[in-house]
């Protein structure tokens, strides 16, 4: 998901594929499902994402749309194949939440404080749980995000190579591995809302996540990885996979891997050594970025984590070939959830 801020900013309108009446809003990072006709590209709007938690007269006028155990959080909703993730507050509600009117507030910065909002921080589950500490990542390490289709679709380049690889349901995880300037190595292991914070997990007992990396021999395959390439830092992003309700057949947690960066710069799955091949996320197709209708019906049926078909596949992850960015800033990895996975967006990542 994108990073989460409270916002005065102009909306993007794009084409809704799927329905006559409705139209997808591109507001920051965040996709918006909106009625056809409301906005106009350039428009001024008050945006708030998913994973807010409203007070006051916001949460008075949304209560029946309002998710979590005190009916209080804004939530994603799919409407017509396509998700909303989040609210637009119309001007009159901004000025009675806050007492100003839009034109008083400034343009993309966070003003969730003025408005009474905060973020919904998802708990690590203690079965996932460890002791933390702050740590100082190296300055080339990469936060990863996958952003909607629908507001990125026309990023893509006719022709160009993408990969299209499953989305894999469990919870992300964030390996580092190199040297300070005094040449001592450093491991490090974190989530993506402790990444975010600059937050490790430590090695404890049975920690989930150390577990997972232990689980695929994760530490020697970067050791031989950074003989290899001679190299300092290298970052391993996957999906850690505990046995839950949508695990892939295995008897222990562990995890698959969909992202390597070798002091900073992504490596494409192809070119890293069979033992990493071996673990990572199902890749579904490799090749030029053609008639989406179909690469998007990818997304449909059941996973290939296992080999079996154990459940419903959550859905595919688009990326081109060789990492780049939007232009807006964002890294270009786009999701397409098939249509018959819910999302209810209580997942933790």
């Amino acid at each position: 998901m994108s990073n989460w801020k409270v916002i005065k900013t102009k909306i993007e309108v794009f084409p809704h594929t799927n329905a006559e009446k409705l139209e997808l809003g591109k507001v920051s990072n965040f996709q918006v499902v909106v009625q056809k006709g409301l906005y106009k590209n350039g428009d001024t709007v008050v945006f708030v994402p998913e994973k807010s938690i409203l007070t006051g007269a916001l949460e008075q006028e949304y209560k029946n749309y309002l998710r979590g155990p005190e009916n209080n959080r804004v939530g994603s909703i799919k409407l017509r194949d396509e998700l909303s993730c989040g609210i637009i507050i119309p001007p009159h509600l901004v000025k009675e939440q806050c007492g100003k009117e839009i034109d008083e507030l400034p343009y993309d910065e966070d003003i969730s404080e003025l408005l009474g909002i905060t973020r919904y921080i998802p708990p690590i589950p203690t079965e996932m749980s460890g002791q933390a500490e702050a740590i100082e990542f190296n300055s080339k390490h990469i936060k990863h995000d996958v952003e909607q289709f629908g507001i990125y679709a026309s990023e893509f380049k006719e022709g160009e190579t993408v990969i299209i690889s499953e989305k894999v349901h469990g919870s992300q995880i964030n390996a580092y591995s190199g040297f300070d300037e005094n040449g001592k190595r450093h491991e490090w292991v974190t989530t993506k809302n402790y990444n975010e914070a600059g937050i490790c997990l430590l090695d404890t007992p049975n920690q989930f996540y150390w577990n997972c990396t232990r689980e695929i021999d994760l530490w020697k395959m970067i050791e031989d990885l950074r003989k290899q390439l001679d190299c300092n830092i290298i970052q391993v992003i996957g999906e850690a996979i505990p046995c839950q309700s949508l695990k892939y057949g295995q008897v222990r947690p562990t995890m698959r891997i969909f992202n390597v960066l070798v002091d900073g710069n992504a490596v494409p799955f192809d070119k890293l050594p069979e033992e990493w091949q071996n673990v990572w996320v199902p890749i579904l197709y490799c090749g030029p970025y053609k008639d989406i209708k179909n690469l998007k019906r990818l997304a449909l049926g059941n996973e290939q984590v296992s080999g079996k078909e154990l459940h419903i596949k959550e859905g595919i992850v688009i990326k081109p070939y060789l990492d780049r960015k939007a232009k807006d800033g964002t890294w270009l990895q786009v999701k397409v959830l098939n249509p018959s996975y819910k999302e209810t967006g209580e997942e933790f990542n």
